[in-house]
């Protein structure tokens, strides 16, 4: 195979990488994560309107834990199609303080040579004040 030639990924080879990927996320593995995603790989966040590169996610990585004790990756859906997935999952974490919170998150990546080399991630922005364990008019009975 030449160096332009690409290899088309099966069902299983998909759902196996998926899975690689969460799971890393999941257990803190940066190296795997640094793996699984190509060198050119964008991560596009719907909450924060812009793409960002593999070596921006990655150098922020630990950041994106502050105040948690856990977090995992459940229910997870995967469908997926000739280039990539579609993920539904809940990401459900515990809280320094030992609140617990969920938020239900979709992705939907592309694939390519058996890495990932886009992920488009859709959640709600609304659910982070629960999520973190702030005060909501839910829980506070309206006060402010």
């Amino acid at each position: 195979m030449t160096t332009t030639e690409l290899r088309t990924m099966t069902d299983g080879e998909i759902r196996e990488l998926c899975n690689r990927f969460f799971d890393a996320y999941q257990d803190k593995r940066v190296d795997i994560l640094d793996e699984v995603l190509a060198d050119d790989c964008i991560i596009w966040h719907n909450v924060f309107g812009r793409e960002t590169t593999k070596a921006d996610n990655l150098s922020k990585y630990h950041d994106s834990y502050d105040g948690q004790r856990r977090r995992t990756y459940d229910d997870r859906t995967i469908n997926t199609f000739d280039d990539g997935f579609v993920i539904q999952y809940s990401l459900n974490g515990v809280m320094t303080n030992g609140h617990r919170g969920s938020l239900w998150i979709c992705i939907v990546a592309r694939v390519r040579d058996g890495r990932i080399t886009r992920i488009d991630e859709y959640m709600d922005s609304s659910k982070f004040a629960a999520w973190a364990g702030a005060p909501t008019a839910a829980t506070s009975g309206g006060q402010r």
